[in-house]
């Protein structure tokens, strides 16, 4: 059941792809930071949904996010912000919500680690 999940949620970042990209309006830095964040939202939901989680795991995986986030914003910037602030304006309040909660769920992966741990403890 585990690697159901995980593969969702790596599916769902693999769709961001070609959701962020498409029509010609795409911010494409985001595209494009989807393609390393599906790997590490599958380990990220695989690690949290193990028997016992590991913290050096979850840690390690939000830093690597967070490098792949730094690249994504200098190439936004890069770019030119008018593509991202199109595509989210596009989108509206209610779908870019949606959108960012699937683009950030390997956030929600290592906080349920780090709660599955304390829990522990």
């Amino acid at each position: 059941m585990k690697y159901v999940i995980a593969s969702l949620f790596g599916a769902l970042l693999l769709f961001g792809f070609i959701a962020f990209a498409g029509a010609g309006h795409g911010w494409i830095a985001g595209a494009f930071s989807c393609l390393p964040l599906a790997p590490i939202s599958f380990a990220a939901w695989l690690n949290a949904l193990r028997t016992i989680p590991s913290l050096h795991i979850a840690n390690g995986l939000l830093v690597t996010a967070g490098v792949v986030l730094a690249g994504t914003a200098y190439a936004t910037l890069s770019e030119g912000t008018h593509y991202f602030l199109n595509y989210w304006r596009l989108q509206g309040p209610l779908a870019g919500s949606v959108i960012a909660l699937i683009y950030f769920n390997w956030v929600f992966a290592g906080g349920l680690t780090w709660w599955r741990r304390r829990a522990e403890t």
